[in-house]
């Protein structure tokens, strides 16, 4: 996996490393010859705020014993809560947060910002000692950032991940912050976001997160504890707070276990055990379990791992959490690694690629690249909106020399494979007689179901490319099960309106002298409908806007509209916040536009005037003015009995 980066000047006499990677395995050999070492410290730490403010400095949070670190690279999740960090992406605590975290360095070194990266409320930010002998190329530092699940009409999400890439002298590093899914329930979808951040590239380069050194991979990952169910709250938490217990109940950590299942952070390194008591969750400004009306079980939800395939180069000398950082429900997490990383000498580095350049000639004609596939073809089966489905293919080296693989684009495109299909990692290396578990995921959101014929087929050949061997082709076929959700809400309603029953049956929430009221209401699809007079009924003045969404009871709610029970949706779906945001989504994923193209400049410029915003109105077809209408009615409703709503 090791890559390294051109020199200045170069040419085609020159070597250029990611050119031509037989060459470059045998640069890789023989470092040594044109190579000098140097060792650097660097510090990590990981820390979910909560959205709470800074103080002017953090005492003991970034302390270290011996030399001050050459890097720091702090995490930050929930820096920033407020409505225009999720509406509009704009933060004001990002400065104090930068200011806090830099007084709070060594003050016996001088630290300056080598880069900075946001999404929402999830910051990583990177400093380095100015005085350290290691150099970092400024024009090879890139950022990318990205956010995981459904973005709602005009809404940032607040999971995600923010990855920088650099150079320390020769050797690249990639750090990458991260805030999964929230909730015990919620471990498929912790999966599918560390499916999606992998992902991420960079730009310019166009490097993935793989295609670095060293990955460090921290955040609130929150992979909860999966206890045995005749073990009680109170026996977990007592167990976690004993440093002679909590070790063992580090076994029912659900990431170690996803990771032996080949799940997630496949090859990542972490400690067996860990020393220290869950970082979650606490009575925000006490070392109290949470004592809260949710009396949430602890976890060790804040989290550092790293990936490298030079073990012998990375040495990790700290892992602790800080138990006297009280800001926050989380304790912040901190990691310290001594990275040997390399210096070239450029003019030594020129003669022994020459010499490598004929080595990997011979070697080339004498071995090609040999692999098996646990399976030539993948079939998902039936998938669902917005339900990630995965399968895994095994690649074994059966040959003599190492194989190095991407997947390659189509001609006819950029992209390895359609947006339904994700394949982690995108590319990688194998030794001689080892295996490599490539993760395909399929998942289908509201463009995909625009897009897909009626048939429900969906279909892709991967191309899968050995360098100095043959293409491999990989059929992969899956089968859309139609859904309200992406769905055109016009044809809804006038499939509906020939079998009305289907309303009729869905809803009888209602005292029995209302119903014949309610029956003959509907004029807009039923999902939406059932969504609607389920929280009218049982939960406007119940929805928290703050609540987490729960991608859990979102599947639960789409299942149940889809298939048309239960009547209750509150059945299936306790939080009346999900439910609100299981119809915000219905909404967003429709093929249809509620306001018509043909009038939304028209509507643009009525500038808040009433009447003329309903004569725009009274020009939309009419299912789009019942659907219009109808939420609009909602809306009000909701404004008017939850002090909370905005819209």
């Amino acid at each position: 996996m090791t890559f390294y980066e051109s020199h200045e000047g170069s040419s085609r006499s020159t070597y250029i490393p990611g050119r031509d990677e037989a060459v470059d395995e045998v640069m890789r050999e023989w470092e040594h010859r044109y190579s000098v070492y140097e060792d650097v410290t660097i510090f990590i730490s990981t820390f979910n705020v909560n959205g709470k403010p800074p103080p002017s400095s953090f005492p003991t949070w970034l302390s270290y014993k011996g030399r001050a670190p050459d890097f720091y690279a702090i995490g930050l999740q929930e820096m920033d809560l407020s409505t225009q960090a999720f509406f509009y992406d704009v933060s004001s605590r990002q400065d104090e947060w930068i200011k806090s975290i830099s007084r709070s360095l060594p003050q016996s070194a001088e630290y300056e910002m080598i880069e900075v990266v946001r999404l929402v409320g999830i910051m990583l930010v990177i400093f380095r000692r100015k005085d350290s002998p290691v150099k970092v190329d400024r024009s090879s530092v890139f950022s990318a950032r990205l956010p995981t699940g459904i973005q709602l009409i005009s809404r940032m999400g607040n999971k995600g991940g923010v990855a920088v890439s650099m150079q320390i002298n020769n050797s690249s590093v990639c750090f990458v912050n991260s805030h999964m899914a929230a909730g015990n329930e919620e471990l498929d979808k912790r999966n599918q976001d560390y499916r999606e951040i992998s992902q991420i590239r960079f730009p310019v380069t166009n490097k993935s997160i793989f295609n670095h050194d060293v990955i460090f991979w921290l955040g609130d990952l929150n992979y909860r504890l999966e206890t045995p169910a005749d073990m009680s709250l109170d026996v977990v938490r007592e167990r976690c707070s004993s440093s002679e217990t909590f070790p063992s109940m580090f076994a029912y950590d659900t990431l170690k276990q996803q990771q032996k299942l080949s799940q997630v952070f496949v090859n990542f390194h972490e400690p067996e055990v860990l020393k220290f008591r869950p970082s979650y969750k606490y009575d925000a400004g006490t070392s109290n379990w949470d004592s809260s009306e949710k009396c949430r079980c602890p976890a060790w939800c804040d989290r550092i791992l790293w990936y490298t395939e030079s073990s012998d180069r990375i040495v990790q000398t700290l892992y602790d959490s800080i138990d006297d950082v009280k800001l926050s429900d989380h304790k912040p997490v901190v990691a310290a690694f001594q990275l040997t990383v390399r210096i070239w000498d450029y003019v030594e580095l020129q003669k022994v690629f020459e010499e490598a350049t004929r080595e990997a000639d011979k070697r080339t004609n004498e071995a090609l690249p040999q692999i098996s596939l646990s399976t030539t073809e993948v079939d998902f089966g039936e998938v669902y909106f917005f339900e990630s489905s995965v399968r895994t293919v095994t690649i074994k080296n059966v040959g003599k020399t190492k194989v190095s693989f991407k997947f390659t684009p189509h001609p006819d495109r950029q992209t390895i494979s359609e947006s339904w299909l994700s394949v982690t990692p995108p590319d990688s290396h194998v030794k001689v007689g080892s295996t490599c578990l490539l993760s395909l995921q399929v998942l289908v959101d509201k463009k995909v179901a625009w897009s897909v014929a009626g048939d429900g087929h969906l279909s892709e050949i991967l191309v899968l490319r050995l360098d100095h061997g043959r293409d491999y082709f990989i059929p992969i076929s899956a089968r859309y099960k139609a859904s309200v959700f992406g769905s055109s809400f016009v044809d809804l309603i006038r499939q509906e309106a020939k079998t009305p029953s289907s309303v009729c049956n869905l809803i009888d929430l209602d005292p029995s002298d209302r119903k014949e009221e309610r029956i003959q209401l509907p004029s807009v699809p039923y999902a939406m409908y059932a969504l609607v007079e389920n929280l009218r009924k049982h939960g406007l003045e119940k929805i928290r806007f703050n609540d987490v969404s729960r991608h859990s009871e979102f599947i639960a709610l789409r299942k149940a509209l889809d298939a048309g029970t239960p009547e209750n949706l509150f059945e299936v779906c306790k939080s009346p916040f999900n439910m609100f945001n299981t119809l915000l989504r219905l909404l967003d994923s429709f093929k249809d536009s509620i306001i018509p193209s043909s009038v939304q400049n028209e509507c643009l410029r009525t500038n808040g005037d009433v009447v003329r915003c309903w004569e725009c109105v009274l020009k939309f077809p009419t299912e789009n003015r019942n659907v219009f209408e109808y939420y609009v009615e909602f809306a009000r409703e909701l404004i008017s009995r939850n002090t909370d709503a905005y819209c």
